[in-house]
């Protein structure tokens, strides 16, 4: 009878160290979420209990950095746990840092292995609620089901303005209310230098040479000009059409109706956990990418005025009720303890939205203090556009209410789940992120220790635009704003390479998180010696890849649902795509 009971203690034993080693994987990624958004990064004027009982219950970060200030390269980073250059996903160009169009070809490339892929080769059931924005290409070839999700529920590219019967190109005030501006008006901001180019060639044409070319030439740009501005509005997201919503690989909206998006998200997510438990009886990796909290900001009426911060606050409050449903959904199916959560932004806020965006928050210094807000914004590789929140919760294996100070990133998930699984990356694609784990106080561990990284390289586009060293940060580039703003709404958004800084900006981030009080670079030059080595080491690891953004949307890639032949084409012409 007690060897019985000896092999009935080593068996449960050995049920739960199996258990330990596959929880399941919840990640809650946020779109465009300030750092000050959260009541547990110090917001007052929002409630976010559902999240705060994360940052309670777990760990919060408090140098959590994005893999890239927007969105497509920073998803790509962070699926694969390598900077985007090396997966083709940026661009210095603006109109290309992220995919502009359901209609572009490229794609988070099959070279790369997710981390969704590696979690169905440790027996996961995977899905994806909510934003992809990492391609579709021909046939669906880049959807998430191509790469290593079970299921999808969401959108493929983004939510804009467009998708809340919005503009995208207003511009927006001193004091961030929206200022109307027409689409003639956007577009010659845009190309009017092309055409006042072509004018002057046709009038050089007229008076010099032959008033017959000058003609031909007026109208070639004619044809440009009208040609150019039906293409931007029929397949670019400045097309409704571009809003999509997929199940699988098959549209079931164009345009996607937002209002009740977050209840559907969230019905979905649940359901996913439960058909994985009762009845594919596996673990499951759940990568709840909210389409929230960019525009076009939508809420239920029923959540609509609730916040003391307006529609922004009420889009948080939304978002936070989403939360709180799918951690209860955890709790009824029994399976707190054994789940993972993690919790983050892709970037920082979007304030070329001006009221319709995100807080950049304030951090603490060294001396206990709240800093000055955050520089910057989304887009740019001030702290504002790149520190983001970030949260793990895992009961009974994670040491609540403890904050982790050493600089971390999105890129670190992946190596982090492999180390769970003890699981070795392809060398030959080698991972920029490190393990979280030796960061973390745990009950008990069972990880290897690590040292803690020391340099972290932030791309703006396809250009190292700052380093991390230590506590020390360099800028060598910067963007310019617009005046009086943090911003750039009169481009939608700031360039990445609009002020060179030569010797490079140089802050103490422990001291002046704010960025605020530039160093005397002569008394730091053995520390910007180290960053130039590190970033020439850097470089040399960099393999030249095909560029997956900077490609031009073709009209026969672009979705149109239930639609083929000549009713593809004319709705395609018409720009009337809809289901």
């Amino acid at each position: 009878m007690k060897i019985l009971v000896e092999i009935g203690v080593i068996l449960i034993c050995l049920i739960n160290l199996s258990k330990s080693k596959t929880p399941n994987i919840l990640i809650f990624l946020v779109d465009d979420l300030g750092y000050g958004d959260l009541g547990c990064y110090g917001n007052s004027t929002i409630n976010s209990p559902h999240i705060d009982s994360l940052a309670r219950d777990g760990a919060r970060y408090t140098q959590m950095y994005s893999a890239a200030p927007i969105c497509t390269p920073s998803r790509g980073g962070f699926l694969t746990g390598r900077y985007p250059i090396r997966l083709g996903l940026t661009s210095n160009d603006n109109r290309f840092r992220t995919f502009n169009s359901p209609g572009q070809p490229g794609g988070l490339p099959h070279e790369e292995t997710t981390i969704a892929e590696v979690a169905q080769q440790k027996g996961y059931r995977t899905g994806l609620v909510g934003k992809w924005h990492l391609g579709l290409g021909k046939d669906g070839e880049h959807l998430p089901t191509r790469h290593g999700f079970d299921t999808f529920f969401g959108m493929p590219v983004t939510n804009v303005q467009t998708c809340g019967n919005k503009k995208i190109y207003n511009l927006i005030g001193g004091h961030g209310e929206v200022l109307d501006r027409s689409f003639i008006a956007y577009w010659l901001a845009l190309t009017g230098k092309v055409w006042l180019a072509f004018i002057g060639i046709a009038l050089t044409t007229w008076l010099l040479y032959s008033r017959k070319l000058a003609l031909i030439i007026l109208f070639c740009g004619a044809m440009g000009f009208f040609g150019g501005m039906w293409y931007t509005v029929s397949f670019t997201l400045l097309s409704r059409s571009s809003c999509l919503l997929y199940r699988n690989e098959t549209i079931i909206e164009q345009p996607v109706h937002l209002e009740d998006l977050t209840l559907r998200n969230t019905n979905e997510a649940v359901e996913f956990m439960k058909d994985t438990i009762y009845n594919h009886k596996k673990p499951f990796f759940l990568y709840m990418a909210y389409v929230k909290v960019h525009t076009a900001l939508f809420t239920l009426p029923e959540n609509a005025g609730r916040s003391r911060h307006g529609a922004y606050g009420d889009n948080i409050e939304e978002l936070d009720w989403s939360v709180g449903k799918i951690l209860q959904a955890l709790k009824n199916l029994n399976i707190e303890n054994e789940t993972i959560v993690f919790f983050s932004s892709d970037n920082g806020p979007f304030l070329e939205r001006g009221v319709e965006a995100g807080f950049c928050g304030r951090a603490l210094t060294t001396a206990g203090k709240l800093s000055e807000p955050l520089r910057g914004a989304k887009g740019q590789t001030w702290e504002c556009g790149i520190r983001v929140p970030g949260i793990i919760r895992w009961p009974g294996h994670v040491i609540s209410g403890q904050m982790i100070n050493s600089i971390s990133s999105l890129l670190d998930l992946y190596p982090t789940l492999l180390e769970l699984w003890n699981t070795k990356s392809d060398t030959s694609r080698p991972l920029d992120g490190i393990s979280l784990w030796s960061q973390l106080k745990l009950t008990t561990s069972s990880f290897n220790a690590q040292e803690e990284r020391d340099t972290l390289f932030h791309y703006c586009g396809s250009t190292v635009t700052a380093v991390r060293h230590g506590k020390y940060k360099a800028h060598y580039w910067t963007p310019k704003w617009d005046e009086g703003m943090r911003a750039c709404p009169s481009v939608t958004i700031c360039p990445c390479l609009s002020i060179q800084h030569s010797p490079p900006l140089l802050f103490d981030i422990e001291t002046d998180p704010a960025e605020e009080s530039p160093l005397n670079v002569e008394k730091y030059s053995h520390i910007l010696t180290k960053m130039d080595m590190a970033l020439q080491e850097h470089k040399t690891t960099l393999i030249p890849v095909s560029n997956q953004l900077e490609k031009l949307a073709l009209p026969w890639l672009f979705p149109c649902c239930k639609a083929k032949g000549w009713t593809r084409a004319i709705r395609l012409i018409t720009n009337s795509c809809q289901c």
